[in-house]
């Protein structure tokens, strides 16, 4: 494994809790010493809690889960979400970030994420890379009063697996992650979700292969995770040995996951059911078609995941591979319908999903065929074009469906939110 081995200087820092801790600050609180959860009580008790305070993490209470779930906390703040805040704080970490490193050694994980190549930067600065590290959160702490956490490591994978497993349980929240580290810190991990990278349905589909901690998978056949799983399984293997060639700076395909694919959810806040289903499957079809359109995409794929309400639990999630690519919301709605009547056991619907998948850069010649009438698409397109450059010009409620005017219509109310919240 040596061969594949790169020795970089990576930093990969999360913002502890940072929605909450963003609240606990605007209040003059300590985040370590608040008990505070970010959640919409408006949106009744099985509204979702987007981030408890470090205070509370430490306690033992989890990132994500419903307010009816809550246990009882004295003197427990319940802060409605400010997406635009929180947006605002984390500009002014990134802020921070780039005084410290080029924006071609940045790379931005998430809102609350981010990942440093301190690579180039060791003799200009004069300093150990956990010395560094350790000025970087005090910076943050001193401009923003959020905590931080850092995972150091060779590579990106060594540096969130430091953070992961290690940064975020020590007070002082920086750890290091070597390649000597990883047999004995890495391969007792168990269950496999816990591993970066590894989600619940790939972790039930490597446990039938026997495989149930990352040493298992570290110590099985190469070839045979790649016929299993692919491209993504071969991945897998090397990850478990604590390989990761990816590079920020190089060119993003490379550096950085390609978009596999596009779409959107949303939960409702009532149970649905036919044929108040058909226009939210035909808004969500026309916001999918739009960012494909956006990306110059087409696709080959499309995912409809139905969750049902709490009274009927289950749901179904299945995909369609079209016939030819597309960018088109009616052909991305037909899809979603044929799937729809084929699983739909008449429960009322309480979460929709909508993925097109299987992603290639939009044609600008297709075959033509006797079957299919150019003119009304190429008339549909030219319409969606004028569409899309008017909602751009004047808003996302500037032109809109005629259903979306009905009660069961969500894109007017969607068009006002930021991250799914009011502010």
């Amino acid at each position: 494994m040596e061969e594949y081995r790169i020795h970089r200087d990576i930093l990969c820092i999360d913002l502890r809790g940072f929605y909450a801790s963003v609240e606990c600050v605007a209040r003059g609180l300590d985040p370590h010493k608040t008990p505070l959860i970010v959640a919409d009580k408006s949106r009744g008790k099985g509204s979702i809690v987007l981030a408890v305070s470090p205070f509370l993490k430490a306690r033992g209470l989890p990132g994500r889960f419903r307010l009816y779930e809550l246990p009882k906390i004295d003197n427990l703040i319940i802060a409605r979400p400010r997406m635009r805040k929180y947006l605002e704080v984390a500009q002014a970490v990134n802020a921070i970030y780039l005084s410290y490193v080029a924006p071609e050694d940045l790379h931005i994980y998430s809102v609350d994420e981010a990942f440093l190549d301190l690579t180039a930067y060791r003799s200009y600065y004069q300093e150990s890379v956990s010395a560094l590290a350790g000025r970087i959160l005090e910076d943050i702490r001193k401009k923003t009063g959020v905590p931080a956490a850092v995972g150091i490591g060779k590579n990106l994978l060594l540096a969130k697996l430091a953070l992961d497993l290690k940064a975020k349980k020590k007070p002082s929240g920086i750890a290091k992650m070597d390649y000597d580290d990883v047999e004995k810190d890495l391969w007792p991990l168990s269950p496999l979700a816990k591993m970066w990278g590894i989600g619940h349905r790939m972790e039930k589909r490597l446990n039938a292969l026997g495989l149930f901690t990352v040493g298992d998978i570290a110590r099985y056949d190469r070839a045979k995770l790649k016929r299993f799983f692919g491209v993504i399984g071969e991945e897998l293997f090397y990850h478990t040995h604590g390989i990761d060639q990816a590079v920020i700076s190089a060119p993003v395909e490379s550096a950085r996951t390609p978009e596999r694919s596009v779409g959107l959810g949303q939960t409702l806040f009532r149970d649905y059911t036919v044929p108040d289903v058909f226009t939210l499957i035909l808004e969500m079809a026309d916001d999918t078609a739009e960012r494909l359109r956006f990306l110059r995409k087409e696709a080959k794929t499309i995912h409809l995941g139905v969750s049902y309400s709490k009274a009927a639990p289950g749901g179904f999630a299945r995909q369609i591979s079209l016939p030819e690519a597309t960018d088109s919301a009616e052909e991305i709605k037909q899809a979603c319908l044929a799937l729809f009547e084929k699983h739909y056991d008449h429960a009322p619907v309480r979460r929709i999903t909508i993925r097109a998948g299987n992603l290639a850069a939009k044609r600008p010649f297709r075959q033509l065929s006797f079957f299919q009438d150019h003119t009304r698409k190429e008339r549909e397109e030219r319409l969606m074009e004028t569409l899309d450059l008017m909602k751009r010009r004047f808003g996302r409620t500037a032109v809109l469906r005629l259903a979306s005017l009905f009660d069961a219509g969500t894109a007017r109310r969607r068009a006002h939110l930021v991250g799914g919240h009011r502010e």
